[in-house]
């Protein structure tokens, strides 16, 4: 049996989804849905039961049993707002229940591939690369980078872990399955909807010499290949190169560039208006990212990234132009 948390949401779904491409169905679907429009994207997956997070790990109603069943975690579960201010919750939500399940994990020795997150790296002054020995010097920006941050190294302080463990530190990741996202959807179904709208699409000014207005760059991952690359560090690595990776393409591009890809897609002529960005974002803001995936090309060589022309033309015509969604 699979464990995935977090599987209502945007890269969980995807990832159930890939997992039944390839004749998994057995999974615990682990999530909080509340009141908003993530139930939706568990429609058309195919999976054993739904847990709700708080309860998981309720002994009475999850037992020894239970996690003698499960044969790999994917823990995909947390808060990924940047802009959420209450610490308190990040630090039950992000870096307790991620504690304890990487406890139940080495305590019953169950694989497990857990979100990190680029946000831990800051503003970038000490690069990207996803070095374990330096991850102790990173500074993020918010307290949702933080939050990931002392996972990471929680994580890393630990002399027991399982056989078979994976952290990633996903980047600007894009596709279906992100509407319940609101504010923190992609630029890619936020460029779509006002180019839908009013034909055209704002980016916020640069403020940094340098960079010229929408050439802020960021390194843009297409979501199905996020959810390819964690079952095949599981299948095909097995836990040779268990540790901390980065999770991008490698390349940074532009935020004009996706906003022209996007135009491209739906074969239109670009239209962008520069606009003031909000004061609160302005010291927390990244101007360039880019992920070091030598490390994580070390253990996978032959893994084939999408570059962003073809990842936001497939998430254009084949998921935005219909539901948005992956099915």
């Amino acid at each position: 049996m699979i464990l995935l948390t977090g599987g209502a949401g945007f890269i969980g779904s995807v990832l159930c989804h890939a997992l039944n491409q390839k004749g998994r169905q057995d999974i615990y679907i682990v999530d909080r849905l509340g009141e908003d429009q993530k139930w939706q994207n568990l429609k058309g997956l195919k999976y054993e039961q739904y847990i709700h997070a708080d309860k998981l790990f309720n002994e009475k109603l999850y037992s020894d049993k239970f996690w003698k069943k499960i044969t790999i975690i994917y823990h995909m579960g947390a808060c990924s707002a940047t802009t959420e201010r209450n610490v308190d919750f990040l630090m039950e939500n992000n870096l307790e229940y991620s504690q304890k399940l990487f406890q139940k994990a080495t305590e019953k020795n169950i694989p497990i591939v857990y979100a990190s997150s680029a946000a831990t790296y800051g503003d970038g002054e000490q690069g990207y690369k996803d070095d374990m020995e330096g991850l102790g010097k990173l500074l993020p920006l918010n307290a949702y980078g933080y939050s990931k941050q002392l996972f990471d190294e929680w994580v890393l302080r630990q002399v027991e872990t399982p056989s078979i463990w994976y952290g990633l530190k996903f980047f600007n990741v894009y596709g279906p399955n992100e509407t319940h996202k609101a504010g923190m959807r992609s630029v890619v179904q936020q460029a779509f909807e006002q180019i839908q709208a009013n034909g055209s699409v704002k980016l916020f000014k640069s403020y940094r010499t340098g960079f010229e207005h929408g050439e802020q760059k960021r390194d843009f991952i297409y979501v199905k290949d996020v959810c390819r690359a964690m079952i095949e560090l599981i299948d095909r690595d097995g836990g040779r190169h268990s540790g901390i990776y980065n999770m991008g393409t490698g390349v940074a591009r532009s935020f004009n560039d996706l906003v022209n890809a996007t135009f491209h897609a739906l074969s239109l002529p670009p239209h962008i208006e520069y606009v003031e960005m909000p004061d609160a974002l302005k010291n927390q803001y990244q101007y360039f990212t880019q992920a070091d995936m030598e490390n994580f090309l070390k253990v996978l060589p032959n893994f084939h990234f999408s570059s962003l022309e073809d990842g936001v033309s497939d998430y254009v015509k084949h998921h935005l132009l219909k539901t948005g969604f992956i099915w």
